[in-house]
């Protein structure tokens, strides 16, 4: 998830900002006070694909393509908020599947952008005169929608900024501490309903064929809010990992040492977030006399790197996806600027859907192999950018397209 960290939070109500980081995964980044903006990219199909090349340059893309571009047969599961399905990138390559219940479902930015992002990073179409193309662009997706409850914090936090205008972060932190057992109540629901909507995610999409698994999203055991959530999400890992499907996870966005991820390293990958120069992902910046710090967060469970910078994904494409007057997270009207947007910054959420593209074209090329080879392929095909070895800023290294897919065509188990 693409959340800024802010240290005044953390020192004032530590326990109301661990369930902060999990709950706001609706929300895009430019609609919270002092989240850096998105530039939007043109519509055209050879601007799109030119702002792409130096990803695909720095993932070594085109010499893993020269030997697969993807199989329909490998189906890759992602679990997330919403997705735009009609997307003219993304229509026949993303397919409807679980519906988290308890929840709303509606078609509204909020609620279908951040999946939308992830799976046109995987998937979407290599079509002529069309958008941008994923990286895995002949592989399927098949969604798992969480959906929202009525966000409370969002809603809190525009009604907040909209009857004072010239108030700052610091301002609304304060305001957030006089309700914060409230928020508290909401943000430990939230964790509650995201995590057990990923634990029953993770099982159907499972028994419906997935190789691997993408979740965009921070699961850490320290902000979960009950030991039988947490069972169940662990129990949900190990059925994955007993049926041979590889989960690729967000390392998170706050830029702190954690190791409290659920499953285990042989089939679990861990992502963190590069930019193009191969430096880990790191800024500080200071808005309405706050400073806010994001980065990739790091520790011992870390396992690949993946670059983030200027990463152009698909969003929601038609007008009314960005005008509401009511709904889960309050009113909004939005500016429609097209279908298309560049990320200065896509955070581990746009690094982890990078992975998950190189496993399923790691299944493409050999659809033989388990979870355990191909999670140790992708080691292997790192180039190390860090200290020697395995480290705990950098993992095994960034990921190489080329390298790992040639890699596994040669792989003897």
């Amino acid at each position: 998830m693409y959340r800024p960290k802010v240290t005044a939070v953390v020192r004032r109500t530590p326990v109301l900002f661990s369930t902060l980081l999990l709950m706001l995964a609706a929300a895009p980044p430019d609609k919270l006070a002092g989240a850096p903006p998105d530039k939007l990219a043109g519509n055209k199909t050879e601007s799109l694909r030119a702002k792409q090349q130096p990803l695909f340059d720095r993932l070594n893309v085109q010499d893993a393509w020269a030997i697969t571009k993807g199989d329909p047969k490998v189906l890759v599961g992602v679990i997330d908020n919403g997705f735009d399905f009609f997307h003219p990138d993304l229509k026949g390559q993303v397919t409807p599947g679980f519906y988290f219940s308890g929840g709303y479902h509606g078609e509204f930015y909020e609620n279908m952008a951040h999946g939308t992002m992830v799976a046109s990073i995987i998937v979407a179409a290599d079509r002529k005169n069309s958008g941008m193309v994923g990286l895995a662009p002949r592989c399927r997706v098949l969604t798992a929608s969480q959906g929202t409850l009525e966000h409370a914090i969002l809603k809190f936090q525009r009604n907040f900024f909209q009857n004072n205008p010239k108030a700052t972060v610091a301002d609304w932190q304060k305001e957030m501490s006089r309700h914060s057992a409230e928020l508290k109540k909401f943000g430990e629901e939230w964790v509650r309903y995201q995590l057990v909507g990923s634990a029953e995610a993770i099982r159907y999409l499972v028994d419906h064929g997935v190789r691997v698994i993408n979740i965009s999203g921070g699961m850490w055991k320290s902000a979960c809010p009950a030991t039988e959530v947490w069972s169940a999400l662990e129990d949900a890992f190990a059925y994955a990992a007993g049926k041979n499907v590889v989960i690729v996870l967000g390392s998170g966005n706050d830029a702190t040492e954690r190791d409290d991820y659920p499953g285990n390293a042989r089939s679990v990958i861990i992502v963190g977030a590069t930019k193009l120069d191969d430096s880990r992902w790191e800024q500080v910046f200071e808005t309405g006399g706050a400073k806010i710090t994001q980065g990739s967060s790091y520790g011992k469970r870390l396992t690949v790197m993946a670059p983030s910078e200027n990463v152009v994904v698909c969003q929601p494409h038609d007008p009314r996806f960005y005008n509401w007057d009511d709904g889960p997270t309050g009113p909004l009207k939005m500016e429609f600027k097209g279908p298309h947007m560049t990320r200065p910054s896509g955070a581990t959420s746009c690094a982890a859907p990078v992975v998950t593209s190189l496993v399923a074209l790691v299944y493409s090329v050999r659809p033989d192999l388990g979870a355990k080879s191909v999670v140790e392929i992708v080691k292997q095909g790192c180039d190390d950018i860090g200290a020697r070895g395995h480290d705990i800023h950098t993992g095994f290294g960034r990921v190489n397209f080329g390298k790992t897919i040639k890699l596994a065509r040669d792989w003897t188990n």
